[in-house]
């Protein structure tokens, strides 16, 4: 039986993702695109999201690492201009909250997180799990083993949501019944496959 929903934030309830930032800085720097994706998420990214680092810290590494200067880097101010809430899946979520459990689980750092609990309606989330406080990053199967038990459910009465198939693999792992994001319309469709 479900009792619980688990969603990521970016991708997911807020329209966001990191390509656009690496683009930016990829046309900086004149790097290639996905070099600068590779360079940031194999080194820097997991210690932020992990909070091992502050934000200061990662735009220094990340400016260094690209031979640009620290201003250019931008991490936090980048995301607060371009982040949209979903009203579509918050929509979802408000409905859900009515009969279900409801949280967020996401690999974010703490800068962004306190953005994007200014913009998002926190009271439809009974759990929020963010990997900068948790010290673990998705797909770690620790993480969501670690949310469902303070959830209060067993994994197999959690659904986890996420536009990531590496974290929907890890969800998988870890016990989760997990659906890999498209939009709200496929979502829907789904969910009532699932009988909810």
């Amino acid at each position: 039986m479900i009792r619980a929903f688990v969603f990521d934030l970016g991708g997911v309830i807020v329209k966001f993702t990191n390509d656009p930032y690496y683009q930016h800085l990829a046309e900086i720097s004149g790097k290639n695109h996905e070099f600068v994706k590779r360079t940031i998420e194999r080194s820097e990214l997991p210690l932020l999201e992990s909070g091992r680092i502050g934000v200061v810290e990662f735009d220094r590494k990340v400016a260094k690492r690209l031979g640009i200067e620290l201003k250019q880097i931008s991490w936090f101010s980048f995301y607060k201009r371009t982040v949209k809430l979903d009203y579509d899946m918050m929509e979802l979520v408000d409905i859900l909250h009515r009969d279900y459990t409801t949280a967020f689980l996401s690999n974010i750092d703490k800068s962004r997180y306190q953005y994007t609990a200014k913009i998002l309606d926190m009271e439809l989330f009974d759990h929020r799990f963010a990997s900068c406080y948790m010290g673990l990053r998705k797909p770690d199967v620790r993480i969501y083993r670690e949310a469902a038990r303070k959830i209060g459910v067993k994994p197999n009465e959690a659904v986890f949501i996420d536009d990531r198939l590496e974290n929907i693999i890890g969800a998988k792992k870890a016990g989760l019944n997990a659906v890999h994001f498209k939009n709200r319309r496929f979502l829907d469709v789904k969910l009532a496959k699932m009988g909810l």
